[in-house]
């Protein structure tokens, strides 16, 4: 629906106050880069703007606070959710919580900064991560796997470890399942299997990683270390999901009545409707492709005004 058709989800207003939060420590960990790179002290943000600091501003409330309010402006001003003081402070506790903690030993102005935001875009150079697809016109499609994605933060601890930091505000659930990420669950969660496996393919010099996830409101910060066996665990469970998607020849809804708590409470598809349409937008696809098949439908399927090849998002 996002990546094949275009059609782009709205996020949620916690995740939009989530993404408030994240924006301000960003911003606080790309200053500290600056400062400790020796050169002109000011940051130019795609967001928010161009920012100017000296070391003493950088470490004063006074900034964070200016910091929080320019985030929280920039991702309030044009939002469809209404926003309420309440939101607000809700972002100014997450924000101090996490720069506070512990004497602030998680304050990014406090660490040896090694990169704010890094994204990683990694191909998989093995041979089950090869793919080919035959289309209908005859042709084909191959490549390799790749990995994508952007890691909060990687700070240095000395020369020979770094600690990846992820910030996260929501609850600590695992929510395919619905269950609670316990310590040893965090040891095999993928996602920081993944960021592991970036880093270590970034910043190869580093010996050793520490993989930290920042609870903020639910626990606080959980550390692991993660070592060269994580690796292959990593492509492991990476290879086991990619010839799962391969094997896919139709996706399916999750429930036939959409009745799954997913549907209901997460699917952003599943509440609104195909444009022109009663139905709800991955009911209408889903009908397509039950009507016309999978490949028909990618190839050439413009009946109803629905045509993969050439979709524009509503709006």
């Amino acid at each position: 629906m996002t990546y094949a058709l275009g059609h782009q989800t709205v996020s949620g207003k916690k995740a939009q106050l989530g993404t408030i939060v994240h924006k301000a420590m960003e911003i606080l960990a790309s200053c500290k880069k600056i400062l400790q790179d020796g050169t002109e002290m000011v940051l130019e943000d795609d967001g928010l703007g161009r920012i100017e600091f000296t070391k003493r501003k950088l470490n004063t409330k006074k900034f964070v606070n200016e910091t929080l309010k320019r985030s929280y402006e920039y991702y309030t001003e044009n939002c469809t959710h209404n926003y309420t003081n309440a939101d607000y402070k809700f972002c100014d506790k997450m924000t101090w919580d996490a720069i506070e903690y512990d004497d602030g030993i998680f304050d990014p102005r406090k660490r040896n900064i090694i990169a704010s935001e890094p994204h990683f875009d990694i191909t998989i150079d093995e041979d089950w991560a090869k793919y080919e697809y035959d289309m209908p016109d005859g042709s084909k499609i191959e490549g390799q796997l790749s990995i994508k994605g952007t890691i909060d933060l990687v700070t240095e601890l000395d020369d020979g470890t770094i600690e990846v930091i992820d910030w996260k505000t929501g609850r600590r659930l695992n929510w395919a399942t619905g269950e609670e990420k316990t310590y040893e669950k965090l040891c095999e969660d993928p996602q920081l299997m993944l960021y592991y496996y970036a880093v270590a393919s970034m910043f190869p010099k580093y010996k050793d990683t520490i993989m930290s996830i920042f609870y903020i409101r639910d626990g606080g910060p959980f550390s692991m270390c993660f070592e060269e066996s994580h690796k292959e665990k990593f492509l492991d469970m990476l290879k086991n999901r990619f010839e799962e998607i391969k094997k896919t020849v139709k996706p399916k809804l999750l429930s036939s009545d959409q009745s799954h708590w997913k549907c209901t409470k997460l699917c952003d598809f599943c509440k609104k409707d195909w444009p022109g349409t009663n139905e709800s937008m991955c009911r209408h696809v889903s009908n397509h492709l039950d009507q016309f098949g999978m490949l028909d439908t990618v190839q050439n399927c413009t009946k109803d005004g629905f045509d993969i090849g050439h979709y524009e998002a509503p709006g």
